[in-house]
């Protein structure tokens, strides 16, 4: 049995019916799909924006504010740190010193008890 040109149209045709008809959802699904995917990309080019924003914020504040008191504290802290270096010196100087002390003392306490 052999299909005649109009018999293979004729089936062409169901086909390209057939086939369309289940490519229609499937076009829809992805036209909603796009516009979600726009919708999106609109969200999160506005979130970024956003972020950008508060970045930016963020930087001006550490510039102008946190680093400025950095600066400062670290100025204090460095003054300081030199005035107790200096100070720890002299420090250890005194000690010895008062150790010598000590013993002068006690020679001479001991001295003045036996003369007594």
């Amino acid at each position: 049995m052999a299909l005649t040109n109009e018999d293979l149209l004729a089936i062409s045709q169901l086909l390209d019916v057939k086939l369309k008809a289940e490519i229609t959802p499937i076009k829809n699904e992805m036209q909603a799909l796009r516009g979600e995917i726009h919708a999106v990309k609109s969200e999160l080019q506005a979130v970024k924006g956003e972020l950008q924003a508060e970045i930016h914020q963020i930087k001006l504040f550490q510039e102008n504010i946190i680093m400025p008191q950095l600066n400062t504290i670290q100025a204090c802290y460095t003054s300081t740190y030199d005035r107790y270096k200096d100070s720890v010196e002299g420090y250890e100087a005194l000690k010895a010193d008062n150790e010598v002390m000590k013993k002068v003392i006690m020679e001479h306490s001991d001295k003045l008890k036996r003369l007594a």
